[in-house]
């Protein structure tokens, strides 16, 4: 009779834990679906919407391949997407509901799931205004956020083949679709699949020969992706086109330029991400202390100070020191192993950017998550009781709450200035010989490229495509000095 009431209470609590899971999905989902409704096409969404209206989408995206860019799937994205964008409007939370399941599917350890799913909500939404900006509201922006989903799609199925030994039905074949796909949307993407691949090829080479032949197979797609946008004649082109300088400098120059960039978009840009990557392994060697020592003391004051001072080099120096505490510490093989990948995958994605000319924030969103999903994988493994993981899991969902709130007024505002300008366009649609044509601007840190800069003719002409605005209109975006209701209507 006890072992069936304690069964009973087991269940109850799965029962529970599952509903309060399944709500905090719900209401991440209908919150971005809210934020992505309320976003406008912007930048480059002119230019692919445009593009798309009346031609083949496929066709375009070859001549992109051809003449613009090796991207193929996400020039395709673009041209296919940018033209609908109330089918954006459903697909971007679904991929953003999606990332939230699986880094916490992934990360699961001893099963803290309330709590590591509001921790991962959290700091899903505490990344920098720019890392926002250009990938959580920005059509093209999907484009770097996709790979992302398929790549933990792959994270699951390489955990559940190589350290799990189950037998996935067309395991191998999804593997090699993802390894060939992926890396035809951005080149650091491409970097990333084919680092991943071989770095899981070494550790199968000194654990489990068998698995190297199938994993090899796979490795080849990617190797093959990679190519494709590497080679591109487009790419090319444009290298030696709009990037001629950049490609024009040594090695050793294009790292220094980009070195400040790679500390920035990985790390500093990043504070309350690091900082919790550095606490939950600090708890970790604090938890840990009578086997690890002195050492891990000394690591636990580098990790405190990487959490106050917040420098990008200091932050990389300890990453460093993670994976090798992890290699030399770490008990249980199936996570030291599943950890060092991880951590070498965030970094190895955005070092690849050292030698690119063009590395702006949104470049640096796989290091970012992969950052999140060890420090998710980290924080399960603690041992934490009832009570404490409780009250982390209400800390967490607190801190989702404040930031969703912060979001939303940040959205609400972005609203109430497109009621505005679409009555602004809609006057000068009707009056094409306005001459000057003064449309309300976008504050800075709310979307991105939504205001046209004067000398940028690209965007100036998709732009006024786009809204049906004769060419000959001189635009004009005006700021306010206060965004508000009053202010924006000018009541």
């Amino acid at each position: 009779m006890t072992k069936l009431k304690e069964k009973s209470a087991e269940l109850k609590e799965l029962k529970k834990t599952t509903w309060i899971m399944i709500a905090i999905h719900v209401v991440f989902f209908l919150f971005f679906l809210l934020i992505t409704h309320w976003t406008p096409a912007s930048g480059d969404d002119w230019v692919y919407a445009v593009g798309g209206r009346w031609n083949n989408p496929f066709v375009q995206a070859f001549h992109m391949y051809q003449t613009w860019s090796g991207r193929y799937l996400s020039e395709l994205w673009g041209f296919l997407v940018a033209p609908h964008k109330r089918l954006w409007n459903v697909l971007n939370p679904l991929f953003f509901t999606a990332i939230l399941f699986l880094l916490v599917f992934v990360s699961r350890r001893r099963g803290h799931d309330v709590m590591r799913t509001a921790l991962a909500g959290f700091l899903m939404l505490s990344v920098s205004n720019h890392l926002r900006m250009q990938t959580y509201t920005w059509i093209m922006g999907t484009t770097y956020v996709l790979p992302l989903v398929l790549f933990l799609i792959q994270t699951v199925l390489l955990r559940w083949i190589l350290l799990e030994n189950r037998q996935i039905r067309f395991g191998l074949p999804i593997l090699c679709i993802l390894n060939l796909c992926i890396p035809l949307y951005m080149e650091n993407a491409a970097a990333l699949m084919l680092g991943s691949d071989l770095l899981v090829l070494l550790w199968l080479f000194f654990s489990d020969r068998r698995k190297l032949k199938p994993m090899a197979a796979v490795t080849v797609f990617a190797l093959a992706g990679t190519l494709i946008i590497l080679l591109s004649p487009g790419a090319a082109l444009r290298m030696s086109g709009d990037n001629a300088a950049f490609g024009a400098l040594s090695l050793t120059q294009k790292i220094a330029q980009n070195w400040p960039l790679f500390l920035e978009h990985a790390f500093t840009e990043h504070a309350w991400i690091t900082g919790f990557v550095f606490f939950s392994f600090g708890l970790s060697y604090y938890q840990n202390r009578k086997r690890i020592g002195w050492i891990g003391w000394a690591m636990i004051a580098l990790l405190a100070m990487g959490i106050v001072l917040q420098n990008g080099g200091l932050d990389l120096f300890l990453c460093i020191d993670i994976v090798l505490m992890t290699l030399a510490y770490e008990e249980d093989r199936k996570k030291k192993w599943f950890l060092i990948w991880m951590l070498l995958c965030a970094l190895g994605a955005d070092l690849v950017m050292l030698v690119s000319p063009i590395f702006d924030s949104r470049s640096g969103l796989y290091t970012v998550y992969l950052l999140i999903l060890a420090a998710l994988y980290n924080t399960d493994d603690l041992d934490l009781n009832k009570a404490g993981t409780a009250a982390a899991a209400v800390l967490f969902l607190a801190g989702m709450t404040f930031r969703m709130a912060g979001l939303y007024e940040i959205y609400h505002m972005v609203h109430l200035i497109n009621v505005k300008r679409y009555s602004e366009i809609e006057y000068y649609r009707v009056r094409p010989d306005a001459g000057d044509a003064w449309l309300l601007a976008y504050p800075d840190e709310s979307i991105h490229s939504a205001n046209v800069q004067e000398g940028d003719d690209t965007h100036m002409y998709y732009f006024k495509e786009y809204y049906d605005l004769n060419q000959d209109l001189h635009l004009i975006f005006y700021y306010l000095e206060d965004y508000n209701a009053t202010t924006i209507f000018g009541e």
